[in-house]
């Protein structure tokens, strides 16, 4: 990791100089593409990204929706040239041949380290003492069974192309319980959330997969439904633990580090914690806003959070741009 994080710093200051000997980029600047995963901190942490690429650094840009799977695949062919949320260790099968072959590089930290699980309310869980852990779910089965489950527990499960609804069935399986589950493709995350708080406030049981930070985890009493802990050779093998604490990352395309290398630098001071991301998402809920509002209101309300990525220069050019828009 040090050795690469070096060959990236390296890259990017001859890029610098050899910006600076031509006197500019010289010519219309090719966009820089974002991949637009489809859940709320990415896609907010994207727009934001790239206002201030296209307003403080000057590059045009665009952002190519999918997910997890489809978009390592416009990563690693260059069909986009930056992915703000890399969530490993989940995700280092997706990206080992990539990185080996140094096609995708690792700029930066993106998130606050994540955790996920399977959750229940906590208001189940103390009116179930019993109700432990995921090994549980079986003898609790009709306690989650919906008239769609088959006669099984529902469990509301990840997206399809998300890496972790792979895991989840593996999951299942290690633990001997598949066949006591009904996973349930939520469809998008916003439904996912809705179904987790339908059922909060009607005080129904409700079994499924969460992670956090979240809006959801901090606003709802949730328990973790236990799991041996994690090590790498459970992981490897089927999964039956908890998942590992997770680092989000960002990762370009290594032709990015040649062609806009102070964006390389400005995405190596990049952060976005947990209080600034829950907040986003909050705000963005509690006023019928998409992720671009949210990223706006984000420029407009935190300034010294995103300033102490960037030049002076760069921010000043952000705030005109900002103030143009009203």
């Amino acid at each position: 990791m040090g050795s690469r994080w070096i060959a990236v710093v390296v890259a990017a200051l001859l890029g610098l100089l050899a910006l600076a000997a031509c006197g500019g980029n010289g010519g219309e600047r090719e966009p820089i593409v974002f991949s637009d995963l489809n859940w709320s901190s990415a896609e907010i942490q994207n727009r934001i990204a790239a206002f201030i690429v296209e307003h403080g650094y000057g590059y045009p840009t665009e952002l190519i929706a999918g997910d997890s799977i489809s978009l390592q695949q416009g990563l690693a062919n260059n069909d986009t040239d930056v992915t703000m949320e890399v969530w490993l260790p989940n995700q280092v099968d997706l990206w080992r041949e990539a990185l080996a072959e140094e096609i995708v590089v690792d700029v930066g930290s993106s998130l606050d380290d994540n955790w996920e699980a399977i959750v229940v309310p906590q208001y189940v869980k103390d009116a179930h003492p019993g109700l432990v852990s995921v090994a549980d779910i079986p003898t609790y089965a009709e306690l989650f069974e919906t008239p769609d489950s088959r006669g099984r527990a529902r469990l509301v499960g990840c997206l399809a192309g998300w890496a972790c609804e792979q895991v989840i069935h593996e999951k299942l399986r290690g633990y001997g319980i598949a066949e006591s589950v009904h996973v349930v493709d939520p469809g998008s995350e916003a439904a996912l959330f809705a179904d987790l708080y339908s059922a909060y406030e009607r005080g129904e049981a409700w079994l499924g997969y969460m992670w956090g930070p979240t809006r959801p985890t901090a606003e709802l009493d949730l328990y973790v439904l236990e799991e041996p802990p994690f090590s790498e050779e459970c992981w490897e093998a089927d999964k039956d633990c908890a998942w590992p604490i997770t680092n989000v990352r960002i990762y370009v395309h290594h032709t990015l580090i040649e062609r806009a290398p102070e964006v390389i630098a400005f995405l190596g001071e990049w952060s976005f914690p947990a209080a600034f991301q829950v907040a986003a998402e909050k705000w963005m809920l509690a006023n019928n806003e998409t992720p671009d509002g949210a990223a706006i209101w984000y420029l407009q309300t935190q300034r010294e959070q995103w300033a102490s990525f960037v030049p002076p220069d760069v921010a000043e050019k952000i705030d005109e741009a900002l103030e143009a828009l009203g």
